[in-house]
């Protein structure tokens, strides 16, 4: 028999809800209940202070079992991010009010609540990291011809597939972007609207060799994130060509994306019609968005201000899609990552944040980048900065 688990409204809920159930969740297991028998009426959930029904039955004990309530509480979050969508900051609302409450009468609950949910995040990033790479798959063991994957048509002939994804990037199709490692069009291919991205071959010949294509890579990152409900662009299918057992070309398909703007070109129209709460508001989302990664172990490797695609009526309630998925890996730990990160950044938003703006941004990463506070990392990231500036204008000069 399938044990009840509280049922959400449709309406959106306010953080402070789940601060309240949590509190609620603990007064029913004081009194001799189990968090596995609650059943949490829509129309009661906006209460306050929140009623639990049907009220325990069991005898009163104000020390539960650990275990029991720690499985009790796994089964609880298992079913609220299936049903409802709920996500990793929303649960520790609820257990660190859980675990106040019960602290009235015991001491421990706290830090216990603090090892567990670390156990929970150490673990689901290890799913993240074991899932990815089931996803990755190992390279293609062959000297010529093609490998590919075709959601839509997954019995078609990868040559056949080769021959329209090339005749659909040689036509007259506009590119969205072009560039020497890659080149990215609209196209229709066998009625579907589709976007095609071709990458060219890695420079380094011996990364030819041995190297994963990253039209795959995008293609894996694609699916973890539409299993996550990350917004991003959905990958449609992959195609690597080989030569000589040298990867040559390979090809990501993605679905097409309702009319956007890049967050670059977003911000250098409406940055400064922004209030001071405005920004702050501004920087508070574009942050949860990275950190959202990082909660589930990712890290996006070429993080600029160009591959997140931004959409909404109103500058509070942008929604945030990730593109360039071929550079999104389980790799949220790494500092040089973190670093790296920052100066594309750094160098992507326009030149009117000033200073102070740009500073409270990283200092927002001091939980997991203690260093994030630190002077010499801003000095660093504009040194930084500026040398890519100079680079990238040395190589459009051609010196």
């Amino acid at each position: 028999m399938t044990t009840p688990s509280p049922i959400l409204p449709s309406t959106r809920l306010n953080c402070g809800f789940y601060s309240r159930a949590g509190k609620a969740c603990a007064h029913y297991v004081q009194n001799g209940g189990r968090i596995r028998n609650i059943e949490i009426h829509s129309q009661l959930l906006l209460a306050d202070p929140i009623q639990i029904n049907p009220p325990p039955t069991g005898p009163r004990e104000p020390y539960p079992c650990r275990e029991d309530v720690e499985g009790d509480l796994e089964n609880l979050w298992t079913r609220w991010q299936q049903n409802h969508g709920a996500h990793i900051r929303q649960a520790l609302r609820f257990l660190f009010a859980f675990c106040r409450e019960m602290e009235r009468h015991h001491n421990g609950w706290t830090p216990w609540a603090r090892v567990w949910i670390q156990h929970l995040q150490s673990q689901h990033q290890q799913d993240i990291r074991y899932r990815y790479n089931t996803l990755l798959g190992p390279r293609a063991q062959q000297n010529n011809g093609y490998c590919s994957f075709w959601k839509p048509h997954p019995s078609i002939d990868a040559s056949v597939l080769h021959a329209m994804l090339s005749e659909a990037c040689e036509a007259s199709n506009p590119s969205i972007s072009h560039s020497r490692r890659a080149v990215v069009v609209s196209a229709d291919l066998l009625g579907q609207a589709v976007v095609i991205k071709r990458y060219a071959p890695n420079p380094k010949q011996w990364k030819q060799k041995w190297e994963v294509s990253r039209a795959r890579r995008a293609w894996a990152s694609s699916t973890l994130l539409e299993e996550l409900n990350i917004p991003s662009i959905r990958g449609l299918g992959w195609l690597e060509h080989y030569e000589n057992g040298l990867l040559k070309e390979s090809y990501f398909i993605s679905n097409q994306l309702p009319p956007m703007e890049t967050l670059r070109v977003w911000l250098r129209r409406e940055f400064s019609k922004m209030t001071p709460s405005e920004k702050t508001q501004f920087r508070h989302q574009l942050r949860n968005e990275i950190q959202h990664l990082h909660r589930h172990g990712l890290a996006h490797t070429d993080l600029k201000c160009s591959n997140l695609l931004v959409q909404g009526p109103r500058r509070e309630e942008l929604s945030y899609y990730w593109i360039d998925l071929e550079d999104l890996k389980p790799d949220y730990s790494s500092r040089r990552t973190f670093i790296r990160n920052l100066f594309q950044l750094n160098g992507s938003i326009p030149r009117e944040v000033p200073l102070e703006q740009r500073k409270a941004f990283v200092a927002g990463f001091r939980r997991n980048f203690p260093f994030s506070t630190s002077p010499w990392l801003l000095t660093f990231v504009q040194r930084k900065t500026a040398k890519r500036l100079q680079d990238e204008i040395n190589r459009i000069q051609g010196a």
